[in-house]
């Protein structure tokens, strides 16, 4: 089975050095936001990485979207709000669960929240349960 990977799992990866379940998996566009938006917040708000490191997991970062397949949500956007509103989630959540059932893919996620909510929908899994 393939996996389409969020962007808490892509970080995990990141951080436990096991970017090779990424290799000929998916995520979504907007993982790229998401992932800047963790590092924004690893580095300015909690103060827990400094700017080497900061730097160094933006060059990570790009590298392991260059290894995955980066889908895009184009032409799917009412799908995906409605999606939203069966499961009551966010546009964002909804985007990756629309994914996973669209293209069979099991969705791979560290998020709880999302975790719990796609769950009724897609087959989920933590990352490590994957790798």
């Amino acid at each position: 089975m393939s996996y389409i990977f969020d962007s808490s799992a892509i970080f995990r990866a990141i951080k436990e050095n096991v970017i090779e379940v990424l290799v000929r998996n998916y995520t979504l566009d907007l993982a790229r936001y998401e992932l800047g938006n963790i590092l924004w917040k690893e580095y300015f708000l909690h103060k827990k990485i400094n700017k080497d490191e900061l730097k160094r997991l933006i060059r990570l970062i790009k590298e392991v979207l260059n290894i995955v397949e980066v889908l895009g949500i184009e032409c799917h956007e009412e799908e995906i709000l409605d999606t939203a509103e069966k499961l009551k989630s966010t546009f964002y959540d909804a985007s990756y669960i629309f994914y996973a059932k669209e293209r069979n893919l099991q969705l791979i996620t560290e998020d709880e929240s999302l975790l719990n909510k796609a769950r009724t929908y897609v087959k989920t899994s933590k990352l490590r349960e994957v790798n």
